[in-house]
């Protein structure tokens, strides 16, 4: 079910009004079943640019076996972390009594994936390619990944409307899933 465009841009701008800590960026997505799985159509955005990516790792002979291989597994690692953390959040907001909060939060977390995404991919292409040395793209990324996590606390204490602290351990959580997709990933290739 695609997004009209109108519905991706006022999306859009309300993750970058969570992204300036504005909580008023929550009115900006509908909270509706259909604009939660229009929200995966983020994925899409994102989709060819992270391809890009890894195509760029591949030419560079990061990767030891064959291209077919290599895109399946990076590919179905992709949908999985797309598909995982909803249905885990779901379990722990339902936990805390939080149920009626989840379509939006969800929709706010896909939507700030493009925004996050802006800022990471480029990085990524420009270190892949030796255009970042190591130590400062090391830095960088550290930086962005600190906004990164906060940006997403402040989402989920806001759209969930939960304390500090559950919101820390719901970012934790995410956190820790994509570590275990991605080296999961990594090990099988």
């Amino acid at each position: 079910m695609a997004a009209a465009p109108g519905e991706t841009t006022r999306a859009l701008y309300g993750a970058y009004r969570l992204a300036c800590f504005d909580s008023s960026g929550l009115d900006y997505f509908r909270n509706t079943r259909g604009a939660f799985w229009r929200s995966f159509n983020a994925a899409l955005i994102i989709a060819p640019f992270y391809v890009g990516l890894l195509l760029m790792r591949y030419e560079i002979g990061e990767i030891s076996t064959t291209v077919f291989y290599f895109m399946s597994v990076e590919i179905i690692s992709y949908i999985i972390s797309w598909v995982a953390f909803p249905v885990v959040v779901d379990l722990l907001i339902t936990t805390m009594d939080r149920r009626e909060k989840y379509i939006r939060y969800i929709i706010a977390y896909n939507w700030a994936a493009v925004l996050q995404n802006l800022l990471y991919l480029p990085m990524a292409m420009l270190s892949v390619n030796g255009i970042f040395l190591s130590s400062s793209a090391g830095l960088l990324g550290l930086t962005i990944l600190i906004f990164f996590m906060v940006y997403t606390w402040f989402i989920t204490k806001t759209a969930l409307n939960i304390p500090s602290g559950r919101a820390a351990t719901i970012v934790a959580i995410d956190f820790a899933l994509s570590l275990l997709l991605k080296g999961y990933a990594e090990k099988i290739l």
